[in-house]
């Protein structure tokens, strides 16, 4: 009679069905899949009052929580903050009358369009 080998998990020949470790249920792992990642932005408008929120601040994984009333006062502020890589077309937009985002900018600065 041979000699009964127990797998790491101490599970028997009979109850795995392995003779040996090559034979031995494989285990695949895959990589977890990355949820998609929210792109980087930058604010292009004015400084506001009380420096809430800076010309040029930068968001990397969202914008904070701690913005969500100003954002809500403030909805202009939405148009101002774009992915990074937009930035030069927005901001030749900023300096255009006509575009929304020169009316957004100009409504932050208390001008109205």
């Amino acid at each position: 009679m041979s000699p009964i080998k127990k797998s790491e998990d101490n599970k028997t020949e009979e109850e795995t069905g392995a003779k040996d470790a090559s034979e031995a249920p494989k285990v695949v792992i895959t990589p977890a899949v990355e949820p998609a990642k929210e792109p980087t932005r930058i604010y292009l408008g004015p400084n506001l009052p009380g420096g809430r929120l800076m010309q040029s601040t930068v968001f990397r994984g969202g914008i904070p929580a701690y913005l969500a009333d100003t954002l809500a006062a403030q909805p202009e502020i939405n148009d101002l903050i774009v992915p990074v890589d937009e930035m030069s077309g927005v901001q030749a937009r900023i300096v255009q009358k006509g575009t929304a985002e020169h009316a957004a900018y100009q409504t932050l600065l208390g001008k109205g369009n």
